[in-house]
């Protein structure tokens, strides 16, 4: 798969962290990570490499993988960044003896599969990395649900879309 050529544009990688700079998104995320064990996470469409680092900091040996370049040049430069291995490509790059407890594809990383060739390729692609026992931990929306008369998200669509799905 080829990255959307916006996140690939070296202009926007260099300001996106700034963009959206509360990532409590993760939250839940990071909690899975810790109730489930889990060591050694690839994370799927790393995009700047904000939760891959995150994931660092707390000792987690991580792989980061994204088709974007110019999003990999930014993570690369951030500090610390020596202690993430930096793929770039989709799931179909990782390496043969990439061994993983988990596989995370955080915020949209889900809604960039359109086809069912494209799910197929990366589900295998990550059942490969999986330890037996490991975990595919993503998320996925649905614009239409849980929005109010005024367009927001409401409370509940909040709570609920904070929630990774986990297969």
């Amino acid at each position: 798969m080829a990255p959307d050529p916006i996140f690939d544009d070296p202009r926007l990688a260099a300001i996106y962290d700034a963009l959206d700079p509360d990532r409590s998104d993760l939250d839940a995320y990071v909690a899975m990570i810790d109730e489930f064990g889990v060591r050694s996470v690839l994370d799927l469409g790393c995009g700047t490499g904000v939760f891959a680092l995150q994931l660092a900091e707390r000792g987690v040996e991580v792989v980061g993988v994204d088709p974007s370049g110019a999003s990999l040049d930014v993570a690369r430069a951030k500090p610390a960044a020596e202690r993430v291995k930096w793929i770039h490509g989709d799931a179909t790059a990782i390496p043969a003896e990439v061994s993983v407890d988990a596989v995370t594809m955080t915020a949209n990383v889900a809604q960039v599969f359109l086809t069912d060739s494209d799910w197929l390729a990366t589900l295998v692609a990550v059942r490969a990395a999986l330890r037996p026992g490991g975990r595919l931990i993503f998320e996925t929306r649905d614009p239409r649900v849980g929005r109010g008369r005024s367009g927001r998200r409401t409370a509940r669509a909040r709570r609920r879309t904070s929630r990774a799905s986990v297969a």
